[in-house]
């Protein structure tokens, strides 16, 4: 029998070894998963500190119609239309809904910074351009909003960026982030959905 190299034979031995432990590693481990897995989960049925019993909230096309209608007649081109509690593990969780319109050739000189508040914008008609994020140069506190909270805003935004929207789209604001509406092509309307997660714009009743 021809004898190997001494070096080799360590080697090749040390290599199955390896081999041998990784297996034995790899199987102690599924038998871990499999076992974990079939672990009763204790998890209560309702959570702690939770609501399970939060109303729904419906508003119909003809409710937004109506709103939109008292608007113009009063001459307001932003108004909340509810503010409600949403659930989870905070009773300050809620989530409102406001109508904006803009008319044709409507723009506005001032960034808007919401502090607290995302918004979700969805475009019921019409089109328009808007200037997105950025740092703001001539920053500055502002009262505290009904549909919004507390915020800042400015006239002068570093780095914003240009984006069209039309009817359709969907626009997701986060809070922090500065916008600006700069022109309405024609008369466009918006549902505002904004997410409050520490309760800090009033709740509507």
């Amino acid at each position: 029998m021809t004898k190997m190299p001494w070096k080799v034979l360590s080697l090749s031995t040390v290599v199955a070894a390896i081999i041998t432990l990784s297996s034995l590693w790899i199987s102690g481990s599924g038998a871990s998963a499999q076992g974990a897995a079939a672990a009763p989960d204790n998890t209560p049925v309702a959570l702690p500190n939770h609501r399970y019993d939060l109303p729904a909230t419906l508003i119909t096309a003809a409710d937004i119609q109506k709103h939109k209608a008292k608007m113009l007649a009063d001459k307001k081109d932003d108004v909340p239309m509810n503010m409600v509690e949403i659930g989870g593990s905070s009773p300050k969780h809620q989530a409102g809904i406001s109508l904006v319109y803009r008319l044709k050739g409507q723009s506005n000189p001032n960034y808007a910074v919401h502090d607290d508040v995302a918004e979700v914008y969805h475009v019921l008609e019409g089109s328009g351009t808007m200037l997105l994020g950025g740092k703001l140069k001539d920053w500055k506190r502002r009262p505290i909003s009904a549909g919004n909270g507390m915020g800042s805003g400015g006239t002068q935004a570093e780095g914003s960026k240009e984006v069209h929207i039309a009817k359709g789209d969907v626009l997701i604001i986060p809070a922090g982030t500065p916008h600006r509406w700069v022109m309405a092509d024609e008369f466009t309307s918006y549902t505002v959905v904004r997410i409050d997660p520490d309760g800090v714009a009033p709740l509507l009743k």
